[in-house]
């Protein structure tokens, strides 16, 4: 009996090509799913190191050195829109 068993795919009939064509989406569906398992455990373990980072009681806390007033929502600067007639329609509403 041969060793070599590979069959070229235009020999097999139509049940062979079924299984050969189910044999190979089984096959790409595992590897995609390994790949899937294997992002997922990668993404879990850098954001447990980075929570841990966090908790390092030899980091202080961020701290205000300065505060400078700037223009703020009551004078209008971030809402460039201010007088347009949906917004004023929404503050008629609430």
């Amino acid at each position: 009996m041969p060793d070599d068993r590979r069959v070229d795919f235009t020999d097999l009939n139509w049940l062979g090509k079924t299984v050969f064509i189910g044999g190979a989406a089984l096959r790409l569906t595992a590897n995609l799913l390994d790949r899937a398992a294997d992002r997922a455990s990668r993404i879990a373990i850098e954001s447990r190191r980075a929570y841990e980072r966090e908790m390092d009681p030899n980091i202080q806390e961020a701290t205000i050195l300065e505060e400078t007033p700037g223009p703020g929502p009551e004078d209008g600067a971030d809402a460039p829109d201010a007088g347009s007639p949906r917004r004023e329609s929404s503050r008629r509403s609430s």
